[in-house]
């Protein structure tokens, strides 16, 4: 691991860190040094004194103790050992080839990596009256230690920084520190490490090879050279293992678990001794000391000084363009921390870590990004950035709902749209389902509206869809408007069209072919699961609607979960006001304390939903082991019949995790003889969900991808749809080699044509018996499937390579299974909480874990629950905990422009005479 966080618990453990354990130790003590501007604030600076680090480790800072008594005892944990280490290749040539300018290189970069800590992550806890609050301080006391090798007496160049317990707040007192910044971006803190060493390196004169995460590795340095001094992965790797896992496949708790289990004591070692059993080592991997000192003398040959640095300035600018592009688009405001990290990704090797910086303060100067305060899951302050685009927007779309208002006739007058809404509830009675005063009061608020952009924000089973929404397209139908059936999504556009008796389509379909309405007749698009839409997709549909005089229905719930995209326009559009009828009546769930449960999830109050289920509304199953819970849920699921399996919804958040449970559920399916027959398995392709951004980034693909364009480009011989295999990346030159499944080349170059509309699929193994449940991942329309549908394996025959399948509509089909066409299938038994969004299930197991911080929340808990008519049962690993992170963690999606800057619009408005000559010229009598 490059970076590692691990909580201390006594001054004791931390002073092992001063002892003898590998060849830097002088007189016993490994070489330290203070860090941080708390340091610097006490003075400290140089060689870690002992006693003043034991001091500091107990909380005893200047003349204050820091901790709190309790029964007469003194609670003070001492600090956080965030440990920093260099790839092996780099640790190799410092350590066994000898070039100790690595040594100060991996020095630098840790410096670096601990500013940047210090300045981004540094804060305390305060309280003001009732409310306790983050405080950012920008100040940290660090000890480093360093260290040159393993337990395992590998070569590993690493330093150990002890961050103490304490931080200077505003009134100059010190305060315990906050760390849970530490903690959620240990992954950053490594990556900017290594993007900092990468160009340390580099300027020594090394070739480095980029890979993913910012990893990099010194090119020279053989696969097998780094293997035969991995004696701990390889023993981590082992112990997985023999746990019927891998390095790949493992969680992280399962790694953690393996190297404990195989974590070694430290022993001290003899300098002379330990260089010359590794040289042995690396002589006999084919790395003698020839190769190794001409490594080292080519490198000093062509290592540079800091010159070019305008050539620097000018890629560290490219570097924050493309991340600012990359992270715009997944978030209206990220944080100042996540652009330096996702910069130096782009720059690895070319950047350092200060010219982004520079560039980062440029482009704000420009106007390009905009400074905005960016607010973690748990709803904590940071610095933050937004892009001009993102402004841009958002702009957009709050202008066009403006100024639409007042613009339309209504569709029905008052009393056309109450006899309408009279009939349609006396017909609903008559068939068993009485309407509610909320759903009366929408449907005629949408038939009145003289807006284009109106809204339904209706909580989850609140019947929306078969109560308002039909009733309103069929009483637009029949006075001349023409209603479009439209959702994010291919099965909820599916399932919308069904309800209203139209055909479906995604908004992404829409908006690059909407057709045009018969005869300028007018239109009415009707949009499902509004919240999903970002703020740019939802700007567009409202330009196009513009275009072609549409009215626009919005229709979803601002409490459920929004896009995976930028913005949260659904919300932003209710706060400023766009005419929205509201149904606050759920009737969706059969049981009453399940109802009380999703009401209470609607209220943020996690305590209370989990009481109803206590109360008959399901059950709530504690476990600490994570394998363990998985194994519980599919027992409980393979335990049922077919038919309480086909009315029963699995949801896990992650798709790790979803992976994972999916495995246990089909091991139990096989022992209990529902799965049968023989196996055959497939190369299924998954959407790797590329940004536009990642899209242009060599480093985004990888040898055996797909790829599909969404358009043709007939001078490079592409066809739409057409499925490309990835042969190989250049990505010095941004070309990629693409193979088509007939053979044909193209030599396609991201920066000159196609890498804005493509589509990218991984493989991904998945094995398929008889009697499995599968769902489509990719709509295709000629082949009748639709993106989430499902369907049952029928039959497998492993000669042929191929599986018959029945869909929910009895259709069967064959598919061919090493054709791409046939291979954009998963298995269908479980699924995540945006996937589940929008469906409906007699009963929903859950798996809630506290821990899982992006993918818990109040959002994701309220829409697992609500999907239950029945029960839901939730399985999780600390019920206080879960209940503490979901009331934490309120899943708020920020916007560009904040809410107190979004302006007021003025509506127009129209006279009852003017309403009167509207309705008779665009709709005639009859109203």
């Amino acid at each position: 691991m490059v970076a590692s966080v691990s909580v201390l618990t006594s001054s004791a453990q931390a002073s092992s860190y001063y002892e003898a354990d590998d060849y830097y130790a002088e007189g016993g003590l490994s070489p330290s040094e203070w860090h941080g501007k708390g340091a610097q604030e006490l003075g400290l600076s140089g060689d870690v004194d002992r006693e003043r680090f034991r001091e500091l480790l107990d909380g005893q800072v200047g003349d204050q103790q820091l901790g709190t008594f309790r029964n007469g005892q003194l609670e003070h944990r001492p600090g956080w050992d965030v440990t920093l280490s260099a790839p092996k290749s780099v640790s190799i040539m410092a350590e066994v080839a000898g070039d100790r300018r690595l040594i100060a290189a991996h020095g630098e970069a840790v410096r670096t990596a601990l500013a940047h800590v210090e300045t981004h992550m540094a804060a305390t806890r305060v309280r003001h009256g009732g409310a306790v609050t983050r405080e950012a301080t920008g100040n940290l006391i660090v000890a480093s230690f360093q260290h040159g090798t393993s337990r395992a007496q590998d070569p590993q160049l690493h330093t150990h920084n002890v961050i103490m317990n304490a931080t200077q707040g505003e009134d100059g007192s010190w305060r315990s520190l906050e760390p849970r910044a530490i903690y959620q971006l240990q992954k950053q803190i490594g990556a900017i490490y290594r993007q900092e060493l990468a160009l340390k390196v580099r300027e020594l004169g090394y070739v480095i090879e980029t890979a993913k995460e910012s990893m990099f590795e010194i090119k020279g340095v053989s696969a097998d050279v780094m293997a035969a001094f991995s004696t701990r992965s390889a023993e981590i790797e082992a112990a997985l293992g023999e746990r019927g896992t891998s390095r790949e496949a493992a969680s992280a708790a399962e790694k953690q678990v393996a190297a404990l289990d195989t974590r070694q004591a430290k022993v001290a070692a003899d300098q002379a001794s330990l260089v010359a059993d590794w040289r042995q080592t690396a002589d006999r991997a084919g790395f003698n000391s020839e190769a190794r000192l001409a490594l080292i003398g080519e490198a000093k040959s062509n290592s540079v000084s800091a010159t070019g640095l305008a050539e620097q300035a000018k890629a560290a600018e490219r570097a924050v363009a493309h991340a600012a592009d990359k992270l715009g688009e997944r978030q209206s405001v990220f944080s100042v921390a996540a652009l330096h990290e996702e910069a130096g990704r782009v720059g690895l090797g070319k950047v350092s870590y200060a010219q982004v910086g520079a560039a980062i303060d440029a482009a704000g100067a420009r106007g390009e990004l905009v400074d905005r305060t960016f607010l973690d899951r748990r709803g904590a302050e940071f610095a933050g950035l937004t892009t001009h685009q993102n402004i841009e927007a958002e702009t957009r779309l709050l202008r066009i709902e403006s100024e639409g208002r007042g613009a339309f006739a209504p569709i029905a007058s008052p009393l056309a749209a109450a006899k309408a809404v009279a009939v349609a509830s006396r017909q609903a009675e008559h068939d068993g389902f009485a309407w509610n005063a909320d759903q009366r009061a929408a449907t005629e608020q949408l038939l009145t509206s003289r807006n284009r952009i109106t809204a339904v924000q209706g909580y989850a089973g609140t019947a929306k869809t078969t109560t308002v929404l039909a009733t309103f397209a069929r009483e637009a139908e029949a006075r001349g408007v023409s209603v479009v059936a439209l959702a994010p999504t291919a099965s909820a556009a599916m399932v919308l069209g069904e309800a209203l008796g139209t055909r479906g389509d995604t908004v992404a379909r829409h908006m690059l072919s909407p057709g045009p309405s018969a005869s300028g007749q007018p239109a009415a698009w009707i949009v499902d699961e509004a919240s999903l839409l970002s703020a740019r997709d939802t700007a567009r549909l409202f330009d196009l609607a513009e275009q072609h005089d549409a009215r626009v229905v919005l229709v979803g719930d601002v409490k459920q979960l929004g896009s995976v995209e930028a913005g949260a326009a659904f919300a932003q559009l209710q706060t400023a006001g766009m005419e929205t009828a509201k149904l606050g009546e759920i009737v969706r769930q059969t049981n009453t304390a399940t109802k009380e449960a999703v009401l209470a999830s609607i209220e943020g109050d996690a305590k209370k939903a989990l009481g109803a289920l206590d109360r008959g509304g399901g059950a709530i199953i504690e476990g600490a082991d994570r394998a363990e819970r998985l194994a519980a849920i599919a027992d409980r699921y393979a335990g049922l019949d077919k038919a309480s399996r086909a009315r029963t919804l699995v949801i896990e958040p992650s798709r790790e995790g979803r992976d994972a449970l999916t495995a246990d559920i089909r091991q139990a399916l096989v022992r209990s003889g529902t799965l049968r027959g023989p196996a055959v398995t497939v190369e299924s392709l998954v959407n790797k969900g590329l940004t536009r951004a990642e899209a242009r980034d060599p480093l985004s693909y990888d040898r055996g991808d797909v790829v599909r364009f969404s358009q043709d480009y007939a001078d490079k011989g592409v066809v739409r749809g057409e499925a490309f295999r990835v042969e190989r990346v250049d990505p010095a030159k941004a070309a990629i080699a693409l193979r088509s499944e007939d053979g044909r080349e193209v030599d396609w170059r991201l920066r000159q044509w196609g890498a804005g509309k493509v589509q990218v699929f991984e493989a991904q193994r998945l094995e398929l018996r008889a009697g499995d449940s599968i769902r489509f991942t990719r709509n295709d329309r000629e082949a009748d499937r639709v993106n989430g549908a499902r369907a049952e394996v029928t039959a497998v025959n492993a000669d042929t390579r191929t599986a018959t399948v029945r869909g929910s509509r009895g259709q069967v089909q064959t598919l061919r299974l090493d054709t791409a066409r046939d291979r954009h299938i998963a298995h269908g038994y479980v699924d995540t909480a945006f996937a589940a969004q929008g469906r409906t299930a007699e009963h929903v197991i859950v798996h809630a874990d506290s821990r899982a911080t992006n993918l818990v929340d109040q959002k994701s808990f309220y829409v697992g629950i609500s999907r239950a008519k029945q029960s839901a049962t939730i399985f999780t690993n600390d019920r206080a905990k879960l209940v503490s992170a979901i009331n934490e963690r309120a899943g708020t999606v920020q916007t560009a422009i904040a809410q107190a800057a979004i302006p007021q619009p003025v509506a127009a408005k129209t006279s009852v005479s003017g309403l009167a000559q509207t309705l008779a010229s665009k709709f005639g009598a009859g109203l």
